[in-house]
């Protein structure tokens, strides 16, 4: 039965729109050659991501919230800093390797909506993948042999947004206000105009992002250490 489209959207969605927006305008922040800008917006969408989550936990969601919600991400973690990734790297074989990560993070999103909600993620979320590429690109600065470590780094996003690792969903206000705090202090100092500070906490979010990452490995050994 069809339905107006306006009365089947809830208050998350619109945040969700929000996401996708912020995603289309990293896309045409790169077409205008302002890359830092496109890249700041992609932590912008990941504030979104994670309001329109929380927001949905509390108000509900509707029939298009999950889809939505992929669909958004796609754009904002996917298309953007695949793009960012395809001009950074600014060689014949650039396509390969941000194109690898796109269709990755395609599939894992694919994968997630099949399979349903859990109590953590198989592979990392697209999401996370995104939102390390743009924290790469901005303390590249700090990074030695910045054009071989950049490929290598893709490529592994890539495979572990599609392989069968778990990894937890992180809801702990006492992780997650650090971050947020942190994340809002990068996007400010960026607007602000401390080029040195943006570099700084972006390399400290990348160092808390690989945590994350390796946090199947801290899992394991602890388990075998019981």
């Amino acid at each position: 039965m069809s339905e107006n489209i306006l009365k089947l959207i809830k208050p998350a969605d619109i945040i969700t729109l929000i996401n996708a927006l912020l995603g289309f305008a990293s896309v045409i922040m790169i077409a205008q050659d302002k890359l830092e800008e496109a890249l700041v917006l992609i932590l912008l969408a990941v504030i979104a991501d994670g309001a329109d989550g929380a927001f949905a936990r509390y108000s509900g969601t509707g029939v298009l919230g999950a889809n939505l919600d992929s669909l958004a991400d796609v754009i904002a973690f996917g298309v953007a800093p695949a793009t960012a990734a395809f001009v950074f790297l600014g060689s014949q074989a650039a396509w390969v390797f941000s194109g690898l990560f796109l269709v990755c993070g395609i599939l894992r999103l694919a994968r997630f909506n099949i399979a349903g909600k859990k109590d953590g993620f198989e592979g990392i979320p697209i999401t996370a993948g995104g939102f390390i590429v743009a924290l790469f690109l901005l303390m590249r600065g700090y990074v030695r042999y910045f054009e071989f470590v950049f490929p290598l780094l893709l490529v592994l996003l890539s495979l572990l947004m599609v392989s069968t690792i778990g990894y937890p969903k992180i809801k702990n206000p006492v992780v997650l206000a650090p971050l947020g705090i942190l994340l809002a202090i990068d996007i400010a100092s960026f607007y602000l105009g401390y080029a040195g500070m943006v570099k700084l906490v972006s390399l400290l979010l990348f160092a808390l992002a690989f945590v994350y990452i390796l946090s199947p490995v801290w899992r394991r050994f602890y388990d075998r250490s019981k």
